[in-house]
């Protein structure tokens, strides 16, 4: 899906239709991450699986979604996680993917207020950035990815809509479908 170095992932399923694929972060530190699958809805007849990734907790199976590591190896991390999605899709070929980051929530931006470290004043700076990452990935590399795959867009406006996919746009959410 790219050419940006990936670590090596490992395939967990569970009972509950969740897959997981853990990976070793090493930069600064060993880090174990989890890019999680979770079915969430149907839409067309597909189910569409939130596409979830953090920090993986070994005691009890949980991802810290919300944890931010510094660890030094973003790009691998992320390539990493894209890597998964081609893989993803051989596996569950009539599902979709919804993309959306754990700071594109309201109540991000109240918690964020609280404990900046950024001074942001009239806009949160920390607000939306997991998602801006992937619009970044998207609109760069859109006429590649279309050709395999369709993309929606989740507007951000008082009555959100979801419509096709224009790079450049502002998102807070990306639904995508392989094509067949």
């Amino acid at each position: 899906m790219n050419n940006i170095p990936a670590y090596k992932t490992e395939l967990l399923k569970s009972k509950t239709r969740k897959i997981q694929y853990l990976f070793e972060s090493k930069g600064h530190k060993s880090i174990i991450k989890a890019i999680e699958y979770t079915p969430v809805a149907k839409r067309d007849g597909k189910v569409v699986y939130n596409l979830g990734f953090g920090d993986y907790n070994e005691e009890n199976g949980n991802i810290f979604d919300d944890s931010n590591s510094n660890n030094g190896d973003m790009r691998k991390v992320f390539s990493t996680v894209l890597n998964t999605i081609p893989e993803f899709f051989k596996e569950n070929e009539d599902a979709a993917i919804w993309v959306q980051g754990s700071d594109s929530a309201d109540k991000f931006k109240i918690l964020c207020e609280t404990n900046c470290k950024k001074n942001c004043e009239d806009i949160c700076k920390n607000f939306n950035r997991r998602i801006k990452t992937y619009r970044y990935y998207v609109n760069k590399n859109f006429v590649a990815l279309s050709k395999e795959y369709i993309f929606f867009g989740l507007s951000n406006e008082k009555k959100a809509t979801l419509s096709q996919y224009i790079p450049k746009n502002e998102y807070i959410g990306i639904l995508v479908f392989k094509k067949k």
